[in-house]
């Protein structure tokens, strides 16, 4: 089996027997790393430190991965149910999430793609701190945006907000 250290670098190919006296001469653990390859490989390390460098990588992939989160509203929604649906979407905006936007068209709405799109194009304005990904397309009855957080409106919205604040 190849067995590495607990930075990485490749000790040599031993056997199994010869490995684990070398691990308990360090005063380490022997773990198996990839056990299908061939050789298999091995680390010289301490099995709690291993378990929090696996979970330390799991993390940071995690963070790396943006979520895409859903709204979905009608044609002839209430003005309160789109406030509610706005204020949704700018608290998956500061939790650094893309909002996916869709406009459901049923029966004869599919005759007022105009009026869905200055619908669409209204709500997503009413997003403070929004910047759109990808502009509202029409796919079959839905029409859909994607927009996500944007850092520059947000800092130019507190700027004019300390303005208006030093004016009083």
């Amino acid at each position: 089996m190849r067995i590495l250290s607990a930075d990485n670098v490749q000790i040599g190919v031993l056997t199994r027997l010869e490995a684990l006296a070398l691990a308990k001469e360090k005063g380490v653990d022997l773990v198996e790393v990839a056990p299908k390859a061939m050789p298999p490989v091995a680390k010289l390390i301490e099995f709690n430190k291993y378990l929090y460098q696996l979970a330390k990588k799991e993390k940071s992939e995690l963070k790396g991965r943006t979520e895409v989160k859903e709204v979905k509203i009608g044609l002839f929604m209430a003005e309160n149910d789109l406030g509610r649906m706005v204020k949704r979407v700018q608290d998956f905006l500061k939790k650094n999430q893309q909002v996916k936007v869709s406009l459901w068209l049923k029966g004869r709405q599919l005759d007022k793609k105009q009026e869905a799109r200055v619908l669409m194009n209204g709500f997503i304005e009413r997003v403070s701190f929004a910047k759109i990904v990808s502009e509202p397309v029409m796919q079959g009855k839905v029409m859909r945006a994607v927009i996500t957080f944007d850092k520059d409106k947000k800092n130019e919205k507190a700027q004019s907000n300390k303005i208006e604040k030093t004016k009083d």
